[in-house]
């Protein structure tokens, strides 16, 4: 070359001199430059999706080169002190990030040169930060000495202190980093100014853009047109091994989709990891259900292939984690899939919590150091477990009540079918030989259903809200209860979402399969747990109950003369008779121990609203009644038979 630019590198390495004068090999043979987010392509299921890509040049490094190999390229002298990235080896060295510097003269020498070697090949392409302007970071592109490039959107805040922490990540990828130079790596990266500018998720799942919505997972954004491009997802950890694939979306849907066919509660459980990129498209925080049957009945095969929807056999987790642990696990997941076997290794006491705040979508607030409020992790999730106990007879054993809500966030479905949870064993010979066979299909086909589901959802225009209103009419669903209608509509929402998987061609199943599994599943549901009780119900069977158990011994007639009345321990009242029947007047203890649980006023508002109590003064709900020579404030409590009233 003739032409000099020294003069033209700017401060990272990056040359402002025309393109066209700095010939067709200048990104290989001399310094990289900065580049920008590339337009992205097509390989999706649709035309229509995107995958977000670099537009740098491939680099040609498939393994670390030596020093003595081939000759080096020659390139410019930079311009002193700068930055500058070099993807084949040069005069200074093996490819990498170098710090051109001088050192300083003595005397009256001139500056003595110094070129020195920081870490393997690395660009930053763009600046990052999340839709309010926080969260920022810098998009990297590396080439470790061994396997393909990679992208990390590197959180700014890891450069804080000594940077340990930036280098750990950078090094598990596969970037080798001078430890006598870490210090420039934690410059260049704090100096870095690119142009360009991308939108930072710092959360997997649905985002929603000017132009558009966005699906955001850990190595791709799906969206229409090159949209996908200016939005990447964000993290201290750079590792997301939680959406791999292997095999592909064929494979999976002849070894693995075909053989769910058939087998309602294998198309149910599909359907119900698919329903999680629905959520946020039909205004839903969560759906859940918990397949029940005996041990080695085939339920934890049923979720392997679930999960075998979003990533490896490692996609499924067990229930033996931490409420916060799982918060944490829900996070990263967001508008995908929560499979968790066996629900008996939770801890009792907390599994009930546990659900409330995974279909709530919310975390726990928590502080910082400072004091200050830390934001709290959100999700959309659908949830699928296992256990060969129901929740309700999980809390039971550690002595909590189960509560309507918990009941409805987590469904219980029986597992129990022909061949343990199979019905057709296709080719095997039994259902031990069918559930051996798909758990190792699973291990070779994987981590493509799920991203080719979102491919079509991105370009679908249908009121999908609607479509689960109009499902949730279906003769199957139809109930006047209104926590089986809320549970109908999760099971609706769940075959709506394998109905739009066998609409798009991805699953092997029959038209149909899908939402008659979720039929089925609300009518053994309803035959088993279906009569969970509202608040309202349990507070009334609560009273009722104790009344009924304890009314001879803990209550006496308020007319009986003491002297000749056996003596009542632990007195919950009195009792009294009159035109209507008997009204037991508890004292306050007694009808606190008899709600059970629910607080006075909840107990009182519900007893009310029934019709149940008997007496009462003015705008209180309670009686003045004349006691063995005192007067005392009681609940006269009178159960009538017949309808409920509803609160």
């Amino acid at each position: 070359m003739t032409t000099d630019y020294t003069d033209t590198l700017d401060l990272f390495g990056g040359s402002t001199a025309p393109e066209a004068e700095r010939g067709p090999g200048h990104l290989q043979n001399e310094v990289s430059t900065m580049s920008t987010v590339s337009k992205a392509n097509n390989h999706g299921g649709s035309s229509a999706d995107t995958m977000r890509t670099s537009g740098v040049v491939a680099c040609p490094l498939a393994h670390e080169e030596s020093p003595e190999k081939g000759e080096p390229e020659a390139v410019r002298e930079p311009k002193r002190p700068s930055f500058a990235t070099y993807l084949t080896r040069t005069q200074y060295g093996p490819p990498g990030l170098y710090y051109h510097g001088q050192h300083q003269p003595k005397g009256d020498n001139d500056p003595e040169p110094f070129d020195e070697w920081v870490c393997s090949p690395i660009e930053c392409l763009a600046a990052t930060h999340d839709e309010r302007g926080d969260n920022h970071g810098l998009l990297l592109w590396f080439t470790p000495p061994y396997g393909a490039r990679r992208e990390w959107a590197m959180p700014q805040r890891l450069l804080k202190g000594n940077g340990e922490e930036l280098r750990g990540e950078l090094l598990d990828m596969g970037v080798r980093i001078n430890p006598d130079a870490h210090r420039r790596l934690n410059k260049w990266l704090a100096q870095a100014t690119p142009e360009a500018r991308v939108i930072a998720a710092t959360r997997v799942g649905w985002h929603q853009l000017e132009e558009g919505r966005v699906f955001v997972m850990p190595r791709r954004s799906i969206a229409t047109g090159a949209l996908g491009s200016r939005i990447t997802f964000q993290s201290e950890h750079a590792g997301q091994g939680d959406y791999a694939t292997a095999g592909s979306l064929e494979s999976w849907r002849q070894h693995v989709g075909t053989l769910c066919s058939g087998n309602p509660l294998l198309v149910l459980a599909v359907s119900a990891a698919l329903a999680g990129p629905l959520l946020y498209l039909t205004h839903r925080q969560t759906a859940g259900i918990h397949l029940v049957g005996d041990s080695s009945n085939g339920k934890t095969t049923a979720l392997e292939v679930a999960a075998s929807s979003w990533g490896s056999p490692e996609f499924k987790r067990t229930w033996r984690a931490t409420g916060n642990g799982l918060e944490g696990i829900a996070a990263a997941l967001s508008d995908t899939a929560l499979v968790l076997d066996e629900i008996g290794e939770a801890d009792g006491r907390e599994v009930g919590a546990t659900v409330y705040a995974l279909g709530n979508g919310t975390g726990k607030a928590r502080a910082t150091r400072t004091g200050s409020a830390r934001r709290p992790h959100r999700w959309r999730i659908a949830v699928l477990s296992s256990g060969e106990h129901t929740l309700a007879a999980h809390m039971s054993e550690a002595g909590k009540r189960p509560k309507a809500g918990q009941m409805v966030r987590l469904l219980d479905i029986p597992a129990t079918r022909q061949h343990g949870a199979f019905d057709d064993l296709h080719h095997l010979a039994d259902g031990r030989a069918f559930a051996d066979h798909l758990k190792t299909e699973v291990t070779h086909h994987y981590g493509h259903l799920g991203p080719a589901f979102i491919e079509r959802l991105v370009v679908e225009e249908r009121d999908l809200a609607g479509e689960v209103d109009r499902f949730a009419q279906l003769d199957g669903f139809t109930t006047p209860h209104p926590l089986q209608g809320r549970a109908a509509k999760v099971l609706a929402l769940i075959g709506l979402a394998g109905e739009l998987a066998t609409e798009y061609g991805l699953v092997g199943w029959k038209q149909g399969e899908a939402m008659a599994a979720a039929v089925e599943a609300f009518r053994t549901w309803s035959a088993g747990q279906g009569g969970v009780r509202t608040e309202h119900e349990q507070i009334l069977a609560n009273v009722g109950d104790f009344i009924e158990r304890h009314g001879d011994a803990r209550f006496s007639s308020i007319d009986a003369d003491p002297a000749h009345t056996p003596a009542v321990y632990n007195r919950a009242g009195w009792w009294r008779e009159d035109a209507q029947g008997r009204a037991y007047l508890f004292t306050t203890g007694g009808l606190t121990e008899a709600l059970g649980g629910f607080d006075l006023k909840r107990g009182l508002d519900a007893l009310e609203a029934a019709g149940w109590i008997a007496e009462r003064e003015a705008n209180a709900r309670s009686v003045r009644v004349q006691l063995s020579g005192r007067r005392g404030r009681f609940y006269a409590v009178r159960p009538t038979d017949g309808e409920e009233a509803a609160v």
